[in-house]
């Protein structure tokens, strides 16, 4: 007789972005800024895909690391580092089921950061480092970032990151 095939179907499939701003504070045993290097985000996945009546819900979780130079006489270099931020998304896909299978990825998109405008580090982000000892680009020149003495080492930030994540969720079909 006549045999069934069982074939996998997808039902839908989607992308959305997930926005998120993370405040930092670097801990007591380290020293304050001076300047960022770099903020990154490291090790992103997906820990869990969950299917419930026409919607995915994707957990997972990423690191962040920054460098920056300390606000310290011989200016090392330090990092700090937050690990297992955890995220989640709804990701609405019509007709999908509780029991069906589903599959998600996620990727980095954006990573910046900021921080209060009265601190060191912000000055060294925003100021243009140009060559502003000549006295031919006055116009052109903006202000150099103060000196030391003038501005505030600060030990927080803010980190904007936007992850894409995207679902797919399948069925068995006869």
């Amino acid at each position: 007789g006549p045999q069934t095939i069982i074939v996998r179907q997808v039902v839908g499939e989607k992308e959305k972005q997930k926005v998120l701003d993370i405040h930092v504070v670097v801990p007591d045993r380290k020293p304050s800024i001076e300047q960022i290097v770099d903020v990154f985000v490291k090790n992103v996945e997906v820990n869990s895909v969950d299917v419930i009546t026409d919607k995915v819900i994707v957990r997972g979780e990423f690191e962040i690391k920054a460098i920056y130079v300390a606000c310290l006489p011989d200016q090392p270099v330090h990092a700090v580092e937050i690990k297992h931020y955890k995220w989640t998304q709804d990701i609405d896909i019509p007709g999908a089921r509780r029991g069906m299978d589903a599959d998600a990825s996620v990727v980095v998109e954006f990573v910046d950061y900021d921080m209060n405008e009265n601190s060191r580090g912000y000055k060294y982000k925003h100021y243009d480092h140009m060559n502003c000892d000549d006295e031919d680009d006055d116009d052109e020149c903006p202000p150099c970032p103060p000196s030391c003495e003038e501005e505030e080492c600060d030990r927080e930030f803010d980190v904007s990151v936007v992850l894409k994540i995207t679902a797919k969720v399948l069925t068995d079909r006869e």
